[in-house]
């Protein structure tokens, strides 16, 4: 009668130990080569060179690093506009009671956010728009922490929030950044904005000689109150 066959399978390294993996060597990336990545007029390309430029705490704290980061927060795609936004913001993260990165470190980013103009700023208010729509992934600190460090921040906010050219979410994220961050000298400029809208919505009639209200800017309202409300609390 034939023997059944086995299921077993037996191999020639049964009962020994496994083998040792040899270490991959991981090559190191000339920072100037991560650079023109990221600079590329291919999005993927631009994500690999962020992805080295932050790889490491000695990439980050090169200034090189800082400056390509600061160069490129116009980035036309969002994701990786947010990724840039958040890598700025992480050089002011504070763990603990101490900032993770040393002063020189923060003072050479905050000396390249401090150039931001009216560009860069809506850049910024777009994230901020995309984010909340969950379009983006936005660190809740982040662009608090880069609007603190500019110059006339609060001033370059109040008047894109009152700028009728400016779309609406724009708008609204400049109402949102102003409340959150905490711009208190924003308070009477806000105020007179929603007594306006609010007067509007009571039928009072506009006078002549004042600019063609818009109809929709009603909807900066829920923004103006809650704004105003945490401006308040601030006072």
């Amino acid at each position: 009668m034939p023997r059944p066959k086995s299921r077993v399978r037996y191999s020639a390294t049964a009962g020994l130990p496994p083998a040792r993996l040899t270490p991959r060597v991981v090559p190191t990336v000339d920072p100037w080569t991560a650079g023109e990545m990221f600079v590329s007029p291919h999005v993927e390309e631009r994500r690999r060179g962020l992805a080295l430029l932050c790889g490491t705490e000695a990439a980050r704290t090169s200034t090189l690093t800082a400056h390509l980061l600061a160069s490129r927060v116009e980035e036309p795609d969002l994701t990786l506009r947010a990724q840039i936004a958040n890598a700025l913001a992480d050089y002011f993260e504070i763990r603990g009671r101490e900032f993770r990165y040393p002063p020189e470190v923060r003072s050479n980013v905050a000396a390249h956010v401090r150039r931001f103009e009216r560009p860069q700023v809506l850049a910024l208010l777009e994230l901020r728009a995309a984010a909340q729509h969950g379009r983006v992934s936005l660190n809740s600190d982040a662009l608090r922490r880069l609007f603190e460090r500019l110059p006339d921040a609060s001033a370059t906010l109040t008047r894109l929030a009152g700028d009728r050219d400016l779309s609406l979410p724009l708008r609204t994220a400049a109402i949102e950044m102003i409340g959150h961050v905490g711009f208190t000298d924003a308070w009477a400029a806000l105020e007179g904005l929603a007594l306006r809208l609010e007067g509007r919505r009571a039928g009072q009639v506009p006078m002549l000689f004042a600019p063609t209200d818009r109809a929709d800017e009603e909807h900066l309202l829920p923004a103006l109150k809650e704004t105003l409300r945490l401006l308040e609390e601030d006072q």
